[in-house]
């Protein structure tokens, strides 16, 4: 069982106290209450093969809030400023996010499609499907996407759907396995209650 106690809204410093359920054991923590900033995710460039194929390369690094304008941002350059014809979608290392932005993210590459569905243990199935006049790339240009054991959750969502409506070939390591949904509610006291949905 763990309690904050905090001095004040903005208290910079928490202190907690931690029991070990019912033991006779209590231990005090003071942590230090920081926020991290949100970055950029993406990262692009364009590189020219020997063959004169124009491949623009993308590194997608987490979704976060800021992942699917700036991978738009992204694939807009690359494709019509840079003339890319060929794409890299490289979610090496990429832990994953919300669910919901994968979805949304494929709609970059994918009109209207089944992105993936959820099914619950009624076996009542949810489809997820990706947006109308969304894309950004052509369709004609050919994709791989990059994966390793460090890429889960919503990077593998992404990467199932672009393989599953033969988008991109996915190419790499086994991705983590994470095999789970995870929903965010906000509270009334600006807190988040994360819970496991499937």
């Amino acid at each position: 069982t763990m309690t904050v106690l905090t001095k004040g809204e903005r208290a910079e410093r928490l202190e907690n106290a931690i029991d070990n359920d019912g033991n006779d054991y209590v231990r005090d923590l003071d942590l230090k209450r920081g926020f991290a900033k949100v970055t950029d995710p993406v990262e692009y460039h364009l590189q020219v093969r020997s063959d004169g194929t124009r491949v623009g390369y993308v590194r997608l690094q987490e979704f976060n809030s800021l992942a699917k304008r700036s991978l738009q941002k992204a694939l807009t350059t690359l494709e019509k400023d840079e003339k890319a014809d060929a794409y890299v979608l490289d979610m090496r290392g990429n832990p994953g996010g919300a669910f919901q932005g994968a979805v949304e993210i494929a709609s970059l590459f994918m009109d209207n499609a089944l992105a993936t569905k959820v099914v619950d243990a009624n076996k009542v199935e949810m489809p997820f499907r990706t947006a109308k006049d969304k894309v950004v790339p052509s369709m004609q240009h050919p994709m791989a996407v990059w994966l390793d054991g460090g890429s889960a959750s919503a990077a593998e969502v992404l990467a199932g759907a672009l393989r599953d409506n033969c988008r991109a070939a996915v190419m790499g390591d086994p991705s983590f396995g994470k095999g789970l949904i995870q929903a965010v509610y906000g509270l009334k006291n600006g807190s988040g209650l994360v819970v496991t949905v499937a």
